[in-house]
């Protein structure tokens, strides 16, 4: 064996005339003698039918002289040809690196998809950098709300740092007249400089005009696409048609293009982010003054060129400095905050997104360090066969280039075979995604995510083509062709030893994170959101102008609105299966709210622009009985509790302990800002109103007929004792037999509505646990690959042990000791990580300490469980070995 080493290296050695040229003849050779190889010749055999298929070195460099046109691209198209006839030829191993890389590829490419789309992407406007939101804030906790008509005028005029400033009220609702159904339209009314600000363009029509943005001129509309094209049929003609709005008549001036999103953060309008019609705001010059104690607008703004952000936010704190002095009885508390348009829209959701890419991007480790090892199996099968292409004189080079070049090949059929199943995925995954996620609508597979799985497969196929690499870098061709093949070195080993505890260390990572998430999203499903969710149904009804007198912020009590509901809900409790119904305006976790400054009486007043909050509660009798709320002290609400009887209120625990302690609160009278002193009738339980994370809140309820402003598109509740689905039609006709002219939308039922609330929380969870049990999948098969092949080189050694005596339990015992070796050192390493991992989640976890002792100790026994399971095979194949079988193997 030594002669033919020595004769193989010096073939090409004897009179070199170009050492380019002998290069690639020993390439061209080594390829074919290779190849011979490992179908079975001798070396012999396969270097004498390789010179004959060749006829000679002198035909070879003329035939490489031939080839020689394209360089390294001629060999690198080689090298690839001969790295698929080697896969193909071996299609289990290959079937299996290329499942496993395309999971990995495939699953963060799918994440980064979402991540691109939410946190990367620039707003889909021109120069989206200089977009900015206005906010008011509290200057005692630095509290960020909505904006006052009279303040955003004010801001308008005053400011300096903004090319242009616009703002959107995000309540209107219309609806549209004509034959049929009554529909209602969500509405937005938005000052004359909104769409320009933004940079958009009309798909038909124009944008308003500043003349119209006035009161007694604003009956002009701009139609959402959608509306358009649903309402309208699509009508090229559309401008310049009148619509019957709210029984008012409209002239459509525009309509927005296709591709046209409000991008926001869905909280921040009151979960109306889509909107169908677009009218101007039409405030007064100077407003009222009761337009400055009511907070109803988002403001938007551009900065000019050249003002940095820190400038602007000089520029509006001397202008609310002036208001402060001006208006001490709205404005002394309160401060103006800027902030960039797509830092706020995605501040909730960035360092979920970017807890999900980082799990993902543990899971494609673990495959890299999987293929890892399988081709650290490979080599060593392959180790005579490379030990033939040195004995050729292929340099360490050669052969580097020729591994790395089978590496990528494989990560590149992975890459695309993971970006099919990112086309195939995507499209389901928008619709589980969280109705609250910003910018959903913006997730697609494009040019950058294209780019992104390309440099992730060239980068994967580098890491993982490191180990063969490294393992075939110092190996001595000599030695392995004196061997014959059958010795494998420690070092071997221990490189597939330390892949595998890498990827229990991992494993552990993504386990303890899963655990926690998991525990966290638990807890919150067990939280009791305050009121009885199963079997009842909403539906929200949007009541025409007429019940109102058109009187959108005004207050004053509506006679005609407390008649139809008692109407309705006399219709509506006749319904079989309906048990009871009631109404309130603002529907628990639905995402609208309202609060109210408000008074204690015989309590010292308020400091000017000081006032206790506490949000605003209108329902009618029978609500409480409808939800399941508990009437803690007092009594509920009664059908003769109207505008014609004394004011009364009935509070929430939170508020009763908050502002009386110990005290009974019942007798004691209250009164909102402006309004008349209303007694404390009862105490209910808490509700959570906000999210079923939050906190229960302060909460004052009042009667429907009692209410001192208005309140148009009230909320039905219904409990059933049948499916709810089953009477929604009943309902529906309910309504038109009431009154035909009023819409009902967002029919929905309250278990529905609880789901749905926790839906960034349950998608999160659910995908890192999916992630944790394939990252446990995928290391326990490489645990059981190091163990079976551990037990393969052993054969011999364990057939001499079991024939001096050792039974086939201290064989067992010998594999799952050197198996526990491994798991216990890797969970050792990843307690370090799932330390660090949990302490960057903290915040994304409710009720559950990062530290958790019982987490990280479920994920390492599962884990630890899980791998001695994977090692128990091959152990079980050692320990019933014949010995006789296992001394003769070789």
């Amino acid at each position: 064996m030594g002669r033919l080493y020595s004769f193989c290296r010096n073939i090409f050695r004897k009179k070199r005339v170009d050492q380019d040229l002998d290069e690639e003849i020993r390439s061209y050779l080594e390829l074919l003698v290779a190849e011979k190889v490992s179908h079975g010749a001798t070396y012999e055999e396969a270097l004498r039918e390789a010179r004959l298929e060749t006829g000679g070195v002198e035909q070879v460099k003329e035939s490489v002289r031939d080839i020689r046109i394209g360089g390294w691209i001629d060999t690198l198209l080689q090298d690839i040809r001969y790295s698929i006839r080697s896969l193909v030829k071996n299609p289990s191993f290959s079937v299996v690196a290329v499942a496993t890389l395309a999971l990995g590829i495939g699953a963060t490419t799918g994440i980064f998809t979402v991540v691109n789309g939410v946190l990367l992407e620039p707003l889909p406007y021109p120069e989206p950098d200089r977009l900015v939101m206005l906010w008011e804030s509290q200057l005692s906790d630095g509290t960020l709300g909505t904006v006052a008509p009279a303040n955003f005028f004010d801001w308008h005029e005053q400011s300096r740092s903004f090319e242009k400033m616009a703002a959107l009220d995000p309540y209107p609702d219309f609806i549209l007249g004509g034959s049929g159904e009554a529909k209602r339209l969500a509405g937005a009314a938005v000052s004359h400089e909104f769409f320009s600000l933004l940079g958009v363009r009309m798909a038909v029509g124009r944008d308003f005009l500043k003349e119209e943005d006035r009161p007694g001129f604003n009956h002009v509309v701009i139609l959402g696409y959608s509306a358009w094209r649903n309402y309208f049929g699509g009508s090229p003609d559309i401008v310049g048609k009148s619509l019957t709005l709210n029984n008012t008549g409209y002239t459509v001036v525009g309509v927005l293009p296709r591709n046209f999103s409000l991008v926001s953060k869905p909280s921040d309008l009151q979960s109306r982010n889509r909107f169908d019609i677009w009218t101007p705001l039409a405030l007064p010059s100077p407003p009222e003054p009761w337009q400055r104690g009511t907070h109803p607008l988002s403001v938007f703004a551009r900065l000019k060129p050249g003002v940095s952000l820190q400038q602007a936010q000089g520029d509006v704190n001397q202008v609310a400095a002036n208001l402060q002095r001006l208006y001490p009885a709205d404005d002394k508390e309160r401060g103006i905050a800027i902030t960039p348009l797509v830092q706020h829209v995605v501040a909730d959701v960035r360092k979920a997104l970017l807890t999900l890419l980082g799990a993902v991007v543990m899971l494609l480790l673990i495959a890299c360090a999987n293929v890892a090892n399988l081709l650290l199996t490979r080599a060593a099968i392959r180790r005579k066969e490379i030990a033939v292409r040195a004995a050729l004189g292929a340099s360490r080079m050669r052969i580097a280039r020729q591994l790395i070049t089978e590496s990528l090949v494989l990560a590149i059929a992975g890459g695309l075979l993971g970006l099919i199943i990112v086309f195939v995925a995507v499209p389901a995954l928008l619709h589980r995604l969280p109705t609250d996620l910003p910018r959903a609508s913006e997730i697609a597979v494009d040019g950058r995510v294209l780019i992104f799985s390309t440099l992730l497969s060239i980068l994967t196929g580098l890491v993982f083509g490191l180990a063969p690499l490294v393992q075939c870098w110092g190996v001595n061709p000599n030695d392995v062709l004196k061997q014959g093949g059958r010795a494998i070195s420690s070092s071997h080993f221990r490189l597939r030893s330390l892949l595998v505890i890498g990827q229990v260390a991992i494993t552990l990572v993504l386990l303890t994170g899963a655990v926690l998430m998991a525990k966290s999203m638990w807890k919150l499903l067990q939280v009791s959101p305050g009121f009885q969710t199963d079997h009842i149904l909403t539906a929200r009804l949007s009541l025409p102008p007429q019940y109102t007198n058109g009187n959108v912020f005004g207050t004053g009590r509506h006679p005609r609105i407390s008649l139809f509901q008692r109407a309705l809900l006399e219709r509506a409790r006749e319904i079989p299966g309906v048990k009871s119904a009631a109404f309130t305006a603002y529907l628990p976790l639905s995402g609208v709210d309202n609060s109210w400054a408000f008074d204690i009486e015989g309590r010292p007043p308020h400091p000017p622009g000081v006032n206790d909050i506490t949000n605003y509660r209108p329902v009618s009798a029978g609500y409480f009985e409808t939800m399941g709320i508990p009437v803690l002290r007092g009594r509920s609400f009664t059908p003769t509790d109207t505008e014609n009887s004394p004011l009364v209120v009935i509070i929430n625990s939170s508020m009763a302990r908050i502002w009386w302690k110990q005290q009974d609160p019942i007798g004691s009278r209250v009164r909102f800002s402006g309004d008349k002193w209303r007694i404390i009738v009862g105490v209910v339980g808490d509700m959570h109103h906000v999210g079923l994370s939050a906190k229960p809140e302060p909460e004052i309820y009042v009667p429907y007929g009692q209410v001192s402003n208005v309140e148009a598109r009230p909320v039905i509740v219904l409990r059933t004792s049948v499916e709810p689905a089953s009477v929604v039609n009943a309902l529906r006709t309910a309504v038109s037999q009431v009154d035909g002219a009023v819409p009902v939308d967002q029919i929905e039922t309250m278990t529905q509505i609880v789901y749905g609330s926790v839906g960034q929380s349950r998608f999160r969870t659910a995908v890192i646990v999916m992630f944790a049990l394939l990252a446990l999948f995928i290391a326990s098969i490489g645990l059981y690959g190091v163990m079976s092949y551990s037990v393969s080189q052993r054969t011999r050694e364990f057939g001499i042990r079991m024939a001096l005596g050792a039974s086939p339990g201290n064989i067992l015992r010998v594999v799952l000791y050197e198996a526990a070796k491994l798991v216990i050192i890797g969970i050792s390493l990843g307690l370090a990580g799932a330390a660090l991992v949990a302490r960057l989640i903290a915040n994304l976890l409710f009720e559950v300490p990062p530290f958790d002792p019982a987490a990280l100790a479920s994920a390492a026994i599962l884990l630890g469980a899980i791998g001695l399971l994977a090692s128990y095979v091959p152990a079980q194949r050692a320990a019933k070995a014949d010995p006789m079988e296992s001394l003769r193997y070789e």
